[in-house]
């Protein structure tokens, strides 16, 4: 392998080979993961009561597309702010937590989530279910169409 201290081409092929397998393994990994702290960065605002932060989570555009409670909701503004009406002070927010039953990525750029989310307040303790479509855009993983009933 070495030779007068250094490395022969076999030897710097197989380094060489080895790299690219290490990069090609990271590039081509799952990105469940970063999904699922995306989820938990959402998770975690909500409970501070930050529904800005919340809503980063979101993909800023007028093609968000949110369903619940049998209306349809377009656009990350329109969103966000149904859900400042809804939930206007820390009280009505109450704790939230998201419990996922399954991230199916659909492409290197795309996955469907479905899972369950809970609420605890004062008064009542509302759950529910949701199927997220999430797409990587700007490389960021962001929520694109939303689709949570109780």
């Amino acid at each position: 392998m070495l030779k007068n201290g250094r490395l022969n081409k076999a030897s710097w092929q197989r380094v060489f080979a080895t790299l690219l397998f290490l990069v090609t393994c990271h590039v081509s990994a799952v990105p469940t993961d970063e999904i699922t702290q995306m989820l938990k960065g959402q998770e975690d605002a909500w409970n501070r009561g930050d529904l800005d932060a919340y809503m980063q989570g979101y993909w800023k555009s007028e093609q968000l597309r949110f369903v619940s409670n049998g209306k349809f909701r377009y656009g990350w503004e329109e969103t966000l702010a149904a859900y400042k009406k809804n939930y206007p002070n820390k009280e009505a927010l109450g704790e939230l937590k998201f419990t996922i039953k399954e991230i199916k990525m659909l492409s290197n750029y795309a996955a469907m989530v479905v899972g369950r989310w809970d609420l605890r307040r004062i008064k009542d303790a509302p759950t529910g279910v949701f199927t997220l479509l999430i797409e990587k855009i700007d490389d960021r993983w962001v929520i694109t169409m939303d689709h949570s009933s109780d």
